[in-house]
């Protein structure tokens, strides 16, 4: 984009939002000009940041006028590229970020419409703060923004007792590629006239529309955790102590993590508020969390255990007894509970201080897991000996994050080792039917996975959506779809 049409837009953009909110050539910031994990370099030629859903679409507006690419920006926690900026796209990049209101809290309809450049733990603050809870909840709330969370349909920790971003999204409000206003932000819980609009948007990662606002779907929190680190057998024996869980505790699991050895270690190792949980490492553990629903499961009994501890404390005797389970801590107090959490949350943090990783982010049916860890597990060992894996997983719905170094060393250096990684990956991708996908996106990186392994008429039926809502391919170019 040469100099003058690039000082042209800026004036314009800054005519709508402010002088102090449009950066431009050498005045755009080093938050803007690459991913958060560094291993990718963003190059918008603008960034503005617009106030309202008003601005969105005058700027919208003049892009569409313009034929100007624009790219959505969030909170930048993504880990697919799909808010970076390639040099020859010449994009405006949008942030939503002075867009961070929340417009109306309902504690009775139990929602809450908030503006897209929330950060999810203010949202968790302010669903609080009506005696509810936001059930979103994954290791970058603290800098993730809602409208890309429901860009990508991020998914979490808890998805097995609240669902992903989707099923939690009751309505939207969305800027079109023409600058036009959607607005489908009533909290209906039933609605069926017509197309599913709202749930095209979500997932869709700023290719079909800039997500402004949304209605969230609040829930009424648990009235106490019971919480445990467990070391289990294998994982045959992790599955079974879910299923196990699940068919005593009516719907009570809040959470059901697999945790590798490694991905044990690492934060242990780098992470001064981690703290080990077992004399020694686990080859295999699992982190798993209940929920009471009734006041009456949070009450203590006679002899003073709580209810729904007392029921852990059963299960997992039964589960000692059918030889799944080889040790657990259960958490007595809520540093205990926070200690097992962070080591958890704070996986990528240890692993970016290690050192770079061939990262995987895919999703198998529940009870297929078995099998496909095994076929990792072969296949990474014929890659090369002893590759560094730290392996886990929301072992609830099937996600696991399989993030692998040949030898320990850099990718980056091992270009064939790294690929074949990916290429073993993949191959156990297409053996089970799974998904490369499950909550972090498509973005740049998967585009052509996205391309080989999709159901050929459901592609197909994709691009003919983008080509009838965004027909010059103005919104978040090049990602997602070739």
């Amino acid at each position: 984009m040469d100099e003058i049409r690039v000082n042209d837009l800026a004036s314009r953009f800054a005519a709508i939002c402010g002088e102090a909110h449009v950066e431009a050539g050498d005045g755009i910031g080093p938050r803007y000009q690459s991913d958060w994990l560094g291993k990718a370099v963003s190059e918008p030629a603008i960034v503005v940041r617009p106030a309202s859903t008003e601005e969105v679409a005058g700027v919208m507006k003049i892009c569409a006028e313009t034929r100007t690419p624009v790219i959505p920006f969030g909170g930048n926690s993504g880990l697919a590229s799909g808010t970076i900026a390639r040099a020859e796209d010449q994009v405006v990049m949008l942030s939503l970020e002075r867009m961070n209101k929340v417009r109306r809290s309902d504690a009775p309809g139990c929602y809450m419409v908030a503006e897209a450049g929330c950060i999810i733990e203010s949202l968790h603050h302010a669903a609080a703060a009506e005696g509810l809870m936001f059930p979103l909840v994954f290791g970058a709330k603290g800098t993730a923004q809602i409208g890309g969370a429901l860009g990508t349909n991020a998914g979490g920790l808890n998805v097995v007792r609240y669902g992903s971003a989707r099923a939690l999204c009751l309505g939207l409000e969305v800027v079109t590629a023409a600058g036009e206003v959607m607005d489908l932000l009533p909290a209906l819980k039933k609605n069926n006239t017509g197309y599913d609009l709202v749930n095209l948007m979500v997932g869709s990662e700023g290719t079909l529309g800039i997500i402004t606002a949304a209605s969230l779907k609040l829930v009424t929190p648990p009235h106490a955790f019971a919480t445990a680190m467990v070391k289990v057998r294998d994982v045959e024996a992790a599955l079974e102590l879910m299923n196990m869980t699940q068919s005593r505790c009516g719907g009570q699991v809040e959470a059901f993590e697999l945790i590798g050895k490694l991905m044990y270690e690492l934060p242990v190792q780098y992470l001064d508020h981690v703290s080990p949980v077992f004399d020694e490492a686990p080859e295999l553990a699992v982190l798993m969390e209940l929920g009471a629903a009734r006041p009456e499961d949070a009450a203590p009994g006679p002899d003073g255990t709580v209810a729904l501890s007392a029921l852990l404390e059963s299960i997992l005797a039964d589960a000692f007894e059918a030889g799944l389970v080889e040790d657990a801590v259960i958490a007595q107090s809520d540093a205990q509970r926070a200690n097992f959490w962070a080591m958890r949350e704070g996986t990528l943090e240890a692993m970016q201080r290690h050192g770079p990783w061939v990262m995987n982010d895919i999703s198998f049916q529940v009870s297929d897991l078995p099998g496909v860890i095994a076929d990792m597990e072969a296949a990474f060992a014929a890659v090369a000996p002893g590759p560094f894996c730290v392996a886990f997983g929301h072992m609830g719905d099937g996600n696991l994050h399989i993030n692998a170094r040949p030898y320990d060393k850099d990718p980056k250096e091992h270009p064939e080792e790294a690929q074949a990684i990916k290429d073993a990956v993949r191959d156990i991708v297409i053996k089970w039917r799974g998904s490369i996908s499950a909550e972090h996106g498509i973005g740049l990186d998967k585009q052509q996975d996205m391309k080989d392994l999709k159901d050929p008429v459901a592609y197909a039926m994709m691009k003919s959506i983008k080509q009838a809502l965004d027909p010059d391919n103005l919104l978040n170019p090049g990602k997602v779809l070739m």
